[in-house]
């Protein structure tokens, strides 16, 4: 009998830890969830199969290199004037890149990033048709295909080593998109097992660049084709995958796989409260927030969330710069003249 006990305990369990997934709006990041994520590029294995009650064995990916990824507002970037239909923006590796999303109860989908993609300085690069990320609820047998478009022109001045200054740039992109929730399962990584939802996407983009020279446009100078299959494993109450496997050219190889070191911070603030006439960015900061502050004088003040004062800075200019050096990672309010601000964050 107790051996039949057991047995019966043994099936429940497994039945408990394969329990078919389903994403809803309730597993979506907020303002200052922070995720920490290790890099593997030598993984050779399956991505597994799709189909009910898999098993996903990922646990022996390797730990090559280790970035970061911050949800924060839109005005808490440098960036986020190019986006007001934006309302979360996603900083990639203390800034190197941003992401900016409209994230609704049915859906996430992106309006654009902001980037350095010619090595001439980081710019904004915006979708007139947004690409659709997920919708929601995201369950197994659900699917979606998606089109997005963008037009952007910029000045370039300079000679990328062709013999000749190009004046100025427009790029054309087009992405085209099928994504399919094809499988659920028990997923093992190097940091625990989940329960998971897998989302198989094909994305082809398209790149046209018309150049300025010698007075005149010259249409489609240069045409770049990419294409991806990306096989992201979403777990319930996380906000992001916990695995994320890219197929590069979609030839059936994983070349690159991303999965997250540790369980993410979550502080779950609502963008209300971040409300505030004084923009403060990068939002969560590593190393300095910058305050659009008015030229003029007065004092800027940065609290702990005991009320204790943390830093005290004169403004003297349109921008005041305040380093998070030496503070505890967490959330801090920030005043001027004694008024109340909102809210910034350190992230380590």
């Amino acid at each position: 009998m107790k051996k039949q006990v057991l047995f019966l305990s043994a099936v429940v369990l497994a039945g408990a830890l394969s329990a078919q997934v389903t994403i809803t709006t309730a597993d979506q990041p907020a303002v200052g969830d922070v995720y920490t994520r290790a890099r593997d590029t030598t993984m050779t294995q399956s991505p597994g199969n799709s189909g009910s009650s898999q098993t996903y064995a990922f646990g022996a990916l390797l730990n090559q290199s280790v970035d970061s990824v911050t949800f924060t507002l839109p005005q808490w970037t440098p960036f986020g004037a190019s986006y007001p239909n934006s309302n979360i923006s996603v900083m990639v590796n203390q800034g190197d890149a941003y992401i900016f999303g409209d994230m609704t109860p049915t859906q996430f989908s992106v309006q654009g990033q902001a980037a350095d993609p010619f090595g001439s300085g980081a710019i904004p690069l915006t979708f007139s048709n947004p690409e659709t990320q997920m919708l929601y609820p995201a369950a197994y047998g659900g699917s979606f295909a998606d089109t997005a478009y963008g037009l952007n022109q910029f000045y370039f001045g300079i000679d990328p080593g062709i013999g000749f200054v190009i004046d100025s740039v427009r790029v054309h992109s087009w992405i085209y998109k099928d994504s399919e929730y094809d499988g659920w399962g028990s997923c093992e990584t190097p940091l625990d097992t989940f329960n998971v939802l897998r989302q198989n996407t094909y994305r082809k983009q398209i790149d046209t660049v018309d150049i300025y020279a010698f007075g005149s446009w010259a249409p489609a100078f240069i045409t770049q084709v990419d294409s991806t299959r990306t096989y992201q494993y979403w777990a319930n109450g996380i906000g992001f995958p916990v695995v994320e496997l890219t197929d590069q050219d979609d030839l059936g190889q994983i070349s690159n796989a991303i999965w997250l070191v540790i369980l993410p911070t979550l502080t779950g603030i609502p963008a209300a409260e971040h409300s505030t006439g004084i923009p403060a960015y990068p939002n969560p900061s590593f190393d300095v927030w910058t305050f659009d502050t008015p030229a003029a004088e007065g004092t800027l003040e940065i609290t702990d969330m005991t009320g204790r004062v943390v830093r005290t800075v004169n403004i003297t200019r349109s921008q005041t710069h305040v380093s998070v050096v030496g503070l505890a990672a967490g959330m801090y309010s920030y005043s001027v003249n004694g008024q109340a601000m909102g809210k910034v964050q350190v992230a380590r």
